[in-house]
């Protein structure tokens, strides 16, 4: 896990699920759970502005940190072994001169792949070879203008420009990526052509989270009005039973004010997901016969 400051990133490795007592064992207080590790803190040096993201691929092994121009460390996870209390080593790794400052970053699920959602409103790709230190080749991704400028967008881009890439989002077969931007349209592309595949229709709020359905082309996204919508990357169509969910807001959270932070997926039933928000969260069984339940987090 990355977590970012102003002018830091610290890289945490969490611990695996506590279980907790043996089954059959009673009395007795239950083991402290383990701590999270922290395996790094890095002040990147140089530093034009306040860091706008960081992201760390699964792995561990592979670490982006961005302000005005995105930097990419390898991080030595052997030089940390088990007892061993040595920091992890870590190396700059290059990056060509047409990489953009990146708002938001997302690594694939096997860390071969860096997605970058760049204030100029475009989605950049970078291949990653842990084998070579030769810098990795950037393929700049970007939605027509004319897509965004019709009826059903309402949006005329005027001035010829587009808006920053807020948030990210890929699915699980690496067939698929998704970009909010700042103008509250969302972007789909294929990383199979490398290109533009697709809008969702404008949304009638900003985007909060975004995540895609394991093991399918559909997406989730959650408003900012907690609107919940399932969009076909593939089809480009909004899901039919969803389009009525998503007409209104989410009936148990109607009167919350926080906003969904994070869509997550329990991956033994992917048609269940999660809308976290900082002090509840929401079940939503994608199966039209359930109904949403609300669950409090914290006390």
């Amino acid at each position: 896990l990355a977590a970012h400051g102003v002018s830091e990133v610290r890289l945490w490795q969490l611990p695996l699920a506590h279980a907790g007592p043996p089954a059959g064992e009673r009395g007795g207080a239950p083991p402290p759970p383990p701590e999270p590790q922290q395996l790094l803190l890095l002040k990147p040096s140089g530093l034009s502005r306040h860091l706008f993201c960081a992201s760390a691929s699964s792995d561990g092994r592979w670490l982006l940190a961005s302000d005005t121009s995105p930097r990419l460390y390898r991080i030595g996870l052997e030089s940390h072994g088990a007892g061993a209390g040595a920091a992890p080593e870590v190396t700059r790794v290059p990056l060509p001169e047409g990489a953009a400052a990146a708002v938001c970053a997302a690594f694939s699920a096997d860390s071969r792949l860096l997605l970058l959602g760049t204030t100029l409103g475009t989605l950049q790709a970078l291949p990653l070879d842990a084998a070579t230190d030769a810098p990795p080749c950037i393929h700049t991704l970007r939605p027509p203008l004319d897509e965004f400028a019709g009826a059903d967008t309402g949006d005329a881009v005027a001035d010829g420009t587009l808006a920053a890439v807020l948030r990210l989002s890929l699915s699980s077969d690496l067939q698929w990526a998704a970009a909010a931007d700042a103008r509250r349209r969302v972007s789909i592309y294929s990383l199979d052509a490398l290109a533009f595949h697709g809008a969702m229709p404008r949304l009638s709020s900003p985007p909060a989270a975004l995540a895609f359905v394991p093991g399918t082309p559909l997406l989730a996204v959650a408003t900012v009005d907690k609107r919940l919508l399932i969009f076909d990357a593939d089809a480009l169509r909004l899901i039919p039973a969803a389009c009525a969910a998503g007409s209104e807001p989410l009936q148990p959270v109607r009167g919350h004010t926080e906003a969904v932070l994070r869509i997550v997926f329990n991956q033994a039933a992917p048609l269940s997901l999660l809308l976290c928000a900082q002090t509840w969260s929401l079940r939503v069984d994608l199966n039209a016969d359930a109904h949403p339940s609300l669950r409090r987090l914290g006390a």
